[in-house]
């Protein structure tokens, strides 16, 4: 760190400039690496241990059954700065990925409000709060209404240690050198790596922290059915795509400069431990976003400030051309400017990075088939990217590693079922590329709004902004940010119509909505039920969590038994048969892989009872839950012994709020509450199909007509295997 860093700022006596090493922030547990790489053909190869990456490796480590290959050039995990917000979709994913979801949450430092800070309406020099908001609108059913701010570095650590607890670890440092397709009908993508020496951390002209990777010379050439680039902004395999395959990389530069400090500091700012957005008069903005502890107990915050208008007007230089000369002591008196009259002591600067701001999206996520130079003709959906490498945008507001994470989640299930035997690979894995990149769209198309506005920009999208007062902007600004929430927190994506998702079910058979409240291509909504086993009240999304064996989720709404037992009758008899979907779509016995407990890695806690019959599922890709809407002191599993695969996951509909009140009896509180929020009725009941992923694919009625619709939903992107003489559960344990 060059001698000008370490001089105290303006307003500190003394400052602490902290590099982060393996023992910054508690990230020292990680595993260690493997650094050779033994085998020539793989399952997956993904390049980049980040979130995208580790997201996608930990997921398929969790199915069971791949063989992955991780690669990453450095040679060890991040451990200081980066992303560092956990939105409330994403804290939803990651907890039913248990025990990564606690773990985070309990590590991090949540963010319930946020507070706008504008200049003086006196017209004198300072900022003054002008606003004070919930993070995110009650109305949108989250369970963690917050952000998380963790450091990147604990969440690789998390993925890590979750990894190896399945068996996967990374390979380092190993970089992505090229690939090319083939003559191979199994392992179709030939991939070239070549071995790195180890990082050198060293700094730019303004004393950022850089990281020197040079090569070795090693190259290993390896074979893979599928390669996934997640290897950020900057992606080798996307340039490759874009180099020999016609994909581009497309977008904009907003030609402003903005800094990322991590610290520590006294101040009298009152807003502090609050995520707030500071607009000064001349010199610029500033964003506060709360942060964990450091490894001395002291709280961080990350401080994303405007730099270019230090001056008080903004730089004339280029926001590239300035970003290597900016120096930590030139963002801590940029703080000071913007947030006088409030003072920013600074006692330990953990990180910094300067960076202008840009949005660009790729034109396709995964690789369409084609014909190769040499002549080789290759098949779609065996190359993707996921992640920055598909998106670049501001962080400021905490949606790239989100969006990433989502994006690895939305892609390893695929793959999954895909390998297992399950899926079409043309018609399921075409699904990731249509749904992802819609969602890409809307993030820069968000972001190029939000960033400009934030910097004192007007928007492109919007240029009859052009003139407006400031009051105007602020509401603008406030406006944009609450309309978008829903994006923003993750909890409002919404897919498309395809072979996924029916929002209009007529091609299914179904003449209209069954439901009125859920829909499909969003996520489910979150509700509360007893598991009846146990009577342990749960969060009912969580039941099934995302792991072994990777299937989908039916919600048998089973409404009031003495109206729906003849239903339930009648379906589980239809799901006996050897034609329903549940008998004909089964995972080969071979792609199983040897998991603890047949096809789990551990037992879900609805199924570890040792109630002899009510154990064991026929066909676990489809995990079928019952929920009753009655109090669960009021029946008994003889109540349902009749309906074959509908009884193992067994749940009474009587702790969601807003059910009805049957008398002053212990459990009769909130009776049918769940069918209540999720718009079903109790007298008719309906069968609610979730994607692994957790997102609503179409809601059928629990009568033959909904059968019908549910073979045809599956016949969309499964397909079938035939004549498989045992169970999944007995093959697994051959």
């Amino acid at each position: 760190m060059s001698s000008h860093q370490q001089q105290q700022a303006s307003t500190s006596d003394t400052i602490e400039i902290s590099k982060g090493d393996k023992s910054a922030h508690g990230t020292a547990d990680y595993p260690d690496a493997l650094t050779e790489i033994t085998e020539d053909k793989w399952d997956v190869v993904v390049i980049g241990a980040g979130p995208a990456g580790l997201m996608t490796a930990s997921s398929l480590a969790r199915f069971g059954g791949h063989k992955v290959l991780v690669v990453d050039e450095r040679s060890e995990p991040t451990t200081a700065g980066r992303a560092d917000g956990i939105q409330p979709r994403t804290i939803e994913v990651l907890r039913n990925m248990e025990p990564l979801g606690s773990e985070f949450v309990h590590r991090s430092a949540a963010s319930y409000e946020r507070s706008f800070w504008d200049p003086r309406s006196d017209g004198q020099r300072g900022i003054e709060r002008t606003r004070r908001v919930q993070s995110f609108p009650y109305d949108m059913e989250i369970q963690d209404n917050c952000t998380l701010g963790l450091q990147q570095g604990i969440i690789e650590g998390g993925y890590l240690r979750d990894m190896e607890a399945h068996g996967q670890r990374v390979h380092r440092p190993w970089a992505y050198k090229d690939f090319k397709f083939v003559n191979d009908s199994t392992y179709p993508v030939q991939v070239s790596l070549e071995k790195m020496q180890p990082v050198q951390e060293s700094t730019n002209e303004g004393g950022a922290p850089i990281s020197v990777i040079k090569p070795t010379g090693q190259i290993k050439t390896i074979r893979t059915k599928y390669l996934v680039g997640c290897d950020g902004g900057r992606s080798r395999v996307r340039t490759t795509m874009e180099a020999k395959h016609g994909i581009t990389f497309d977008g904009d530069w907003v030609d402003t400069l903005w800094a990322a400090l991590d610290c520590v500091v006294e101040t009298d700012f009152p807003d502090v431990r609050k995520i707030a957005a500071i607009h000064s008069k001349s010199h610029g903005a500033l964003y506060i976003f709360p942060r964990e502890n450091n490894e001395k107990g002291e709280a961080i915050i990350r401080c994303y400030t405007q730099v270019n208008k230090l001056g008080g007007a903004k730089s004339t230089e280029s926001a590239r051309d300035m970003k290597d000369k900016v120096t930590a002591d030139m963002v801590m008196r940029a703080i000071n400017e913007i947030a006088h009259p409030y003072k920013f002591e600074f006692k330990t600067v953990e990180w910094f990075t300067c960076y202008p701001i840009g949005q660009r999206l790729v034109s396709r996520y995964s690789l369409p088939g084609g014909t190769q130079e040499d002549g080789v003709k290759f098949d779609s959906h065996r190359v993707f990217i996921a992640g920055d490498a598909c998106h670049t945008h501001s962080p400021k507001a905490g949606q790239g590693m989100n969006t990433a994470i989502i994006d690895a989640q939305a892609l390893s299930w695929r793959i999954n079922l895909v390998e297992k035997g399950l899926g079409s690979r043309e018609k399921l894995l075409s699904t990731y590329h249509e749904e992802r990149h819609r969602t890409g769209k809307q993030l820069i198309d968000f972001d190029a709004e939000y960033a400009a506005l934030f910097s004192g920009e007007i928007p492109k999208s919007t240029p009859e902004l052009i003139g407006a007062s400031e009051e105007k902007l602020k509401i603008h600004f406030f406006n944009v940010q609450r309309r978008n929430a829903g994006f923003t927190t993750g909890a409002g994506v919404l897919y498309n119509d395809n072979v996924l998702n029916y929002r209009d079910p007529s091609p299914l058979g179904i003449a209209k909505p069954i439901s009125n409240k859920l829909e499909c291509g969003r996520r489910l909504l979150p509700s509360w039920a007893t598991r009846w086993i146990s009577s342990t009240p749960v969060r009912i999304i969580h039941e099934v969590q995302f792991t072994a064996p990777g299937g989908f989720r039916l919600y048998v709404c089973g409404g009031k038994l003495p109206s729906t037992a003849s239903k339930l009758q009648a379906f589980s008899d239809y799901l006996s048969s050897a034609s329903s979907f549940y008998q004909r779509f089964r995972a080969e016995p071979s792609k199983l892989g040897g998991l603890k407990h047949g096809v789990y890695h551990s037992k879900p806690e609805a199924l570890n009872s040792g109630l002899k019959g009510f154990t064991e599922e026929q066909n676990p890709f489809f995990h079928l839950l019952l929920i009753v809407a009655a109090n669960r002191f009021n029946f008994e599993p003889k109540d349902v012994q009749s309906f074959g695969p509908l009884k193992c996951w067994l749940y009474a509909d009587d702790v969601e709020a807003g059910g009805a009140k049957v008398s002053e009896e212990d459990g009769d509180e909130s009776i049918g509450g769940l069918h209540r929020k999720w718009g079903i009725d109790e007298d008719e009941g309906a069968v609610v199909v979730c994607r692994p992923d957790g997102y609503v694919g179409c809601v059928v009625p629990l009568e033959e007509q909904g059968w019908k619709a549910l073979e045809k939903y599956f016949d969309g992107f499964l397909e079938e295997r035939k004549a498989h003489q045992t169970t999944l559960v007995q093959a697994a344990r051959m």
